[in-house]
């Protein structure tokens, strides 16, 4: 009976339609982007499943980018799990997507804003400090909840979230370095101490994921 089930028409039918639509959300996609995700233990089909648990993620934006930015999308992933081996696959993914997403949308300098993360939180997007600085970016709520309220992160606990996270950051970072207009005096206003050793852990890691990230232009 098992097997009359398997071989009818609806189970062949279903079947197909399954082999087409992992074949269109993998075929769209830069081998690159294949690759990375296979060296992280996951898949397109696993970050697909992502989107549609979370449509306003920006991993949404994944199969709609061109070669070059889903490529740099698949470097960007890499090198965080590679950082951080307790950041899971997917979650890289996310942080991945929202580096690029507001590093455009802000204007500050891809290797920079990650950069940045990567000294503040080695990209734990449960990470908290003793100040009170949660995320990926280490945003305090309580200094800059009014600016973080008029551009959509509407509770301290969205910090947490790993896409938000990078947004207050991004937000931040852009501002000081548009005010400053300079990027030492930006880290130390982003920083809110004595720059010397935040400025050099910083420019290390910018150096460190443009290397690792040669292939492609951050």
């Amino acid at each position: 009976m098992g097997h009359a089930l398997e071989a009818s028409p609806l189970a062949v039918w279903e079947r197909a339609k399954e082999k087409v639509w992992r074949e269109q959300i993998i075929g769209s996609l830069d081998q690159s982007v294949v690759f990375s995700m296979k060296e992280m233990g996951t898949s397109p089909i696993e970050v697909y499943k992502l989107y549609l648990k979370k449509p306003d993620s920006k991993i949404r934006y994944l199969w709609s980018w061109n070669k070059k930015k889903q490529q740099k999308a698949a470097v960007l992933a890499l090198y965080i799990k590679r950082q951080n081996p307790k950041v899971d696959a997917i979650t890289a993914w996310r942080e991945a997507m929202a580096f690029l997403y507001y590093s455009e949308k802000y204007k500050t300098p891809l290797s920079l804003t990650v950069a940045v993360a990567n000294t503040e939180s080695h990209f734990n997007p449960k990470a908290k400090s003793g100040f009170g600085a949660m995320g990926v970016m280490q945003v305090a709520w309580h200094v800059h909840y009014n600016l973080l309220m008029a551009n959509g992160i509407k509770s301290e606990s969205e910090l947490y979230d790993p896409e938000k996270g990078i947004a207050a950051g991004t937000l931040l970072l852009s501002r000081y370095l548009k005010h400053y207009k300079s990027t030492k005096s930006a880290l130390q206003r982003y920083y809110g101490g004595s720059v010397g050793k935040y400025w050099a852990k910083v420019s290390r890691y910018k150096n460190k994921v443009e290397n690792f990230a040669s292939d492609v232009e951050l």
